[in-house]
């Protein structure tokens, strides 16, 4: 049996720090009553709520992205002419591509009647930076000749980070 003296966790109390959540309070407490922590069940409903949920914002994040892509492209080729905003595509899809390939993948397991398995995920985020850098190094050996360089990576990385704008205002989206 557990006592509040065998938990190992640093204690805010003793560190002279103040516990602004309550968790040490009731960590401490739950270990004094020996309560037992129930698992969280969900009903059918509920779970294929959840589902839903996964599914609309997985896509959402894909439509953002593409979206982002785009609006980068536009901007590279009003700024520097056609080769830049090909490149700018280019270096968005080199991470849009198996991003969308790795959320559908997901969006079929969630479909599941066991739902998403876990080593599926580790296995398919593997297999989607290894198709990103297969296609920035196919990107980089094919385009020689019209390849711009900066117009490149800010699609690259304006597609990376457009995920951001998902977190930001996704709720905001709905």
């Amino acid at each position: 049996m557990k006592t509040v003296e065998d938990d190992p966790r640093p204690s805010h109390a003793e560190a002279g720090e103040p516990d602004p959540w309550g968790w040490e309070a009731r960590d401490a407490e739950r270990l004094r009553s020996n309560e037992q922590v129930e698992p969280l069940r969900l009903t059918e409903a509920e779970r294929t709520m959840l589902r839903r949920q996964a599914v609309r914002d997985l896509l959402r994040a894909i439509i953002v992205q593409v979206a982002v892509s785009v609006v980068v492209a536009v901007l590279a080729y009003a700024v520097s002419g056609s080769a830049a905003g090909i490149s700018a595509l280019a270096g968005a899809a080199a991470y849009v591509i198996p991003n969308a390939l790795f959320a559908f993948r997901l969006i079929l397991s969630v479909q599941k009647p066991g739902g998403a398995n876990p080593a599926t995920f580790f296995f398919g985020e593997f297999l989607k930076i290894a198709i990103a850098v297969v296609l920035i190094v196919a990107a980089a050996r094919f385009g020689r000749e019209w390849l711009v360089w900066p117009a490149f990576l800010a699609g690259l990385v304006c597609a990376l980070k457009s995920q951001w704008l998902v977190l930001a205002f996704g709720k905001k989206m709905d």
